[in-house]
């Protein structure tokens, strides 16, 4: 707009100097066009400036529920390393340690249909667990999956095997496979299980109170 009546100026200086003595109105009805010609302009302007907002407001919340789906390249390491320590851990008998994993009020829903409400019960059962069925037992990850909800939140589909563990009155168990169902939260830039649920590919007695 400062360039059209700057623009505008300029011509009206000309225009007099050339049309000294000429009617005013001619000059009015002159400022008159010009300025429908500017306003105009400007509406023009102003509806491509809104629309390239638009376009700009769209890429971006594309671009922000596609990070959502896929997560960025750390956040996956970082949550793809939480099965791997889980397995670590497992095969070592260090409950302490899965313990690290577990938010403090994580829920665990146990292949038993038992619900463990918070890390401290969960890490309770599971020491129980390992000073008996599962003092031998050794686990292997079979595949993980991941489906993020939001940049700080994902599910994870865990398919797992479990050899050497035993009923409760000591006999053998057959290597058997299931599947966790984790859901993981990033606080603190630390990525940890906020729920577990866990089901099993055929039938068995599993670990109980």
């Amino acid at each position: 707009m400062v360039i059209m009546v700057t623009y505008l100026n300029y011509l009206r200086h000309k225009i007099v100097n050339v049309t000294i003595g000429c009617d005013a109105n001619i000059w009015t009805i002159f400022e008159l066009g010009v300025i429908l010609i500017s306003h105009h302009f400007l509406k023009i302007m102003n509806m491509r400036f809104i629309s390239f907002l638009i376009v700009l407001v769209s890429i971006s919340i594309r671009s922000f529920s596609q990070q959502a789906k896929t997560g960025d390249t750390k956040d996956s390491a970082a949550i793809k390393s939480l099965p791997v320590k889980w397995e670590e851990y497992w095969n070592n008998h260090n409950m302490d340690s899965i313990g690290t994993l577990l938010k403090v009020d994580v829920d665990f829903v146990n292949l038993a249909g038992i619900w463990l409400k918070g890390k401290s019960a969960t890490v309770n059962l599971l020491r129980i667990g390992h000073q008996s069925i599962f003092k031998n037992s050794v686990w292997t990850t079979d595949s993980v999956e991941i489906k993020y909800i939001k940049p700080d939140l994902a599910i994870l589909h865990i398919g797992w095997g479990l050899s050497g563990d035993t009923d409760p009155d000591g006999a053998s168990r057959k290597p058997h496979h299931g599947i966790f169902t984790w859901v993981v939260i990033k606080e603190k830039e630390q990525w940890q299980l906020l729920a577990i649920d866990n089901v099993s590919i055929g039938r068995f007695s599993p670990l109980t109170k």
